[in-house]
This record gives C-alpha cells, sequence and structure tokens, in this order.
C-alpha cells in the first residue's frame, strides 16, 4: 500500500513539472516571435530613417545648388548692369563729343544740356545742334485730337524749361510750332475745326508750360502749321513722324519798346442814311 503511494505520489510530481516545462516553453516562444517581430520594426524603421535622411541630405544638396544658382545669375545682371550704364555714359559721352563739335547758334553748355536731356527720351525727344532746334513728338505730348498735355510729358517739358531758363540761354527767344499730320480732328472738331487750330493750340500749351515754369512770356513766338510741313509723305492710316512740336532757339537781335501816342479822332457827322 505505501509503495502504491508513493509511486502515485511520483507520477503526478512528474506530471507537474512535465506541466510546467511546457508553459515556460510556450511563453519562451511566444517571447522570441515577439523579440522577432520588434526586430523587424527595428530594421524597417531604421530604413525609413534612412531614406528620409538621405532625401532631406539630397534637398540640402538641391537648395545649395539652387542658391548657388541664384548668386551666379545675380552676379551676371550686376555685370550686364554695370556694362549698360558704361554703355550709356559713353554714349552720352559721345553725344557731348559731337556737340562740341558743332557750332551751332546755341552757347556749348546749352548743347550739352539739351542733347544729354533728349538721350535720355530717344525715341520721344529729339535735339538738333546745327539748328537749336528741340522736337517733341505730339504722341508722347498729346492725346489724339487734344491739346491738353499729357501727364507723363510734363516732366521733360519742365527740365527743358530749366534748361532754357538758365542765364546762358535767355538772351534766346523760343519759337514753338505745332504741325500735324493731314488726318483731320474728329471727335475734337468742335474746338479744332482744322489741323491748323489743332497744331496752334498744342504750341500754345507747350509754350505756357514752359512759361509756368519761370520763362518770360515775352520770349515766345507761337504758331501752328497744320499738316502743311510734313517731314515725311502723309499715310492713309495716320503718320506719326508728322504729328510734332518743335522749338527753335534764335537769339535776339532787336529789342522793341512799344510807345503810346496820342492822336485826337475825328469823327464824321455826314452821315449816309444806310443802305
Amino acid at each position: 500500500m505505501r509503495n502504491t503511494l508513493l509511486f502515485t505520489t511520483g507520477i503526478m510530481t512528474l506530471a507537474m513539472f512535465s506541466a510546467a516545462g511546457c508553459v515556460r516553453s510556450d511563453r519562451y516562444d511566444t517571447n522570441k516571435t515577439t523579440t522577432h517581430s520588434l526586430q523587424e520594426q527595428l530594421v524597417s524603421a531604421q530604413s525609413d530613417y534612412n531614406t528620409a535622411t538621405n532625401a532631406l541630405a539630397a534637398r540640402d544638396r538641391q537648395l545649395a545648388q539652387a542658391d548657388a544658382n541664384l548668386n551666379a545669375l545675380q552676379d551676371q545682371y550686376n555685370l550686364l548692369e554695370d556694362e549698360l550704364n558704361t554703355i550709356d555714359s559713353e554714349n552720352n559721352q559721345l553725344l557731348t563729343t559731337v556737340t562740341d563739335i558743332k557750332f551751332g547758334p546755341l552757347p556749348i553748355q546749352i548743347q550739352q544740356q539739351l542733347a544729354a536731356l533728349a538721350a535720355n527720351y530717344p525715341n520721344d525727344m529729339w535735339f538738333n545742334a546745327e539748328t537749336g532746334m528741340i522736337r517733341f513728338g505730339s504722341d508722347f505730348t498729346f492725346s489724339s485730337g487734344r491739346a491738353a498735355l499729357r501727364k507723363s510729358a510734363s516732366d521733360v517739358i519742365n527740365r527743358v524749361a530749366t534748361i532754357l531758363n538758365s542765364p546762358e540761354a535767355s538772351n534766346f527767344e523760343i519759337v514753338v510750332i505745332g504741325h500735324t499730320d493731314n488726318i483731320q480732328p474728329k471727335s475734337s472738331a468742335q474746338w479744332y475745326p482744322t489741323n491748323w487750330e489743332l497744331s496752334t493750340a498744342r504750341a500754345t500749351t507747350v509754350a505756357k508750360t514752359l512759361s509756368a515754369s519761370g520763362i518770360d512770356p515775352s520770349r515766345f513766338e507761337i504758331s501752328g502749321y497744320g499738316e502743311y510741313r510734313p517731314l515725311v509723305t502723309n499715310r492713309s492710316d495716320g503718320t506719326k513722324e508728322n504729328r510734332r512740336v518743335e522749338i527753335y532757339l534764335r537769339p535776339m537781335v532787336d529789342t522793341y519798346t512799344w510807345e503810346t501816342t496820342t492822336e485826337t479822332a475825328t469823327v464824321d457827322t455826314m452821315e449816309e442814311p444806310m443802305k
């Protein structure tokens, strides 16, 4: 009986040890699987990190290259700007030199100033040192069919006034002449029936603008030739070359003093009947 009990107890103890061993084995396998999964996730995360780091490094290189390209373009722009300024200065110097050679009716200093100013407006203002003539394109100074000065032209007219009002130019009369092409006024015909009226009104506007800048009004002579003194043959669709205002400077040769005399008027008392 005792031997049987001991045998049974041994069997049960062995069974308990076997069960405990199975539990530890299952936990080991589970932990091993979990560890393997975590290792795989770690490897994947490390790979993603390396990929992101490489992409960031590539973007940094692209940014650095773009910055270098921008600096190179800025250097090229600065170089071209310097060259353009040099060319502009040389052109102005050349104009001044050419002007110095010409012995027109104006003092050299006035010629230089007007030539330099015209160089700043190559498509809208011209200066002829030989004749002392300043020319403005009417399309620059006036709207079509109008005699009111464009706002954009006020600056250059005022700068011309500064030159003409200088002591060196004070002994010159200012002749302002308006010209048109052969297209007759339409929308403004009630104010300017023909190009004579329009060209004269434009010349008057330029003279008034110059006078408003301080030039003595007694120095001005104003006229309008309409379409009758064209520079080129008029075209059917309009000819901007002929639409212009010209200013001529001529030396004052005579100073007139106007005397007022008092005369006795004779009244005819023998009136005839109205016929």
